[in-house]
Parts: structure tokens; sequence; C-alpha cells
């Protein structure tokens, strides 16, 4: 049983010691959530997706999860969670945001189209992997 609890202790340290690199932000608005198309390029390969991006040096996972939406979407949100981690991606910050003003969505060269979508349009999408797992978490 001491190796269990060892190896288990050892699991939830590598979980927590690794520093986040990007955020992503699980952006809300009144019962939407933003996504973004992948373009040809990305390696998510024309999939709907959550905006987000690199870390910036000095800036916490919060301020970069709303940075990289109103850069990649234009639209003005806020961190209402605290920011976490999903399995195998330990250096990824998920932070659930929710819109601060009316949205203005204004893409750039990250998305070939970005929306907000309720949860039952969802369905009718082509879905990046996590992206699904990522709302029922927040909600």
């Amino acid at each position: 049983m001491k190796n269990f609890e060892l190896c288990l202790e050892n699991i939830l340290k590598e979980e927590n010691d690794g520093k986040f690199t990007s955020a992503v932000a699980i952006v809300e608005y009144k019962n939407m959530w933003l996504l973004g198309l992948s373009t040809d390029s990305d390696d998510r390969h024309l999939k709907w997706v959550h905006p987000g991006g690199h870390i910036k040096r000095g800036e916490s996972p919060k301020n970069a999860a709303v940075r990289e939406a109103r850069e990649e979407t234009g639209v003005k949100c806020k961190a209402i969670g605290e920011p976490f981690r999903m399995p195998g991606h330990k250096n990824i910050a998920f932070v659930h945001c929710k819109v601060t003003s009316k949205p203005k969505l204004d893409s750039n060269h990250e998305f070939s189209a970005i929306g907000f979508f309720k949860a039952n349009e969802l369905n009718s999408l082509t879905l990046y992997k996590n992206v699904r797992k990522l709302i029922d978490r927040v909600k």
C-alpha cells in the first residue's frame, strides 16, 4: 500500500510541478461558447477550437488567456475561474472566461472563422478533441 501511495504522490507532484507555458480561454457568453475554426496550416487542421497561445514572460495564465481571446477573436473577456490542467496537457492553463461587453467578432490569421455556439449546436461542428470536455468542465 505504501508503494501505491508513493506512486500517487509522485503523479500529483508531476502534474503540479510544471509551469504553464500556454493558456487557453474557454469563453462563455449567454450560454454560448466562443470557438474559432483552425486554419489549414494549424496542427489542429480545420477543427473548431478555443482561443489560446503562449504565455509571455511575467504574464499570468489568466491574463494570457484574456489577451489571446482578444487578439485572436476581438472579444473582450475576464477570467472568472482559476487556471486548471487537463490530463496530457500539464503545461497548458485552461481558464474559464466570461465576455465583459457586447462581443464584436474580429478574426485574424489565427482562424478562418469564429463564432459563439450553443451547446446543442456543437454536434454539427467538427470539434478539436478536448473542446466539449473543457466546456463540460467549466459549466
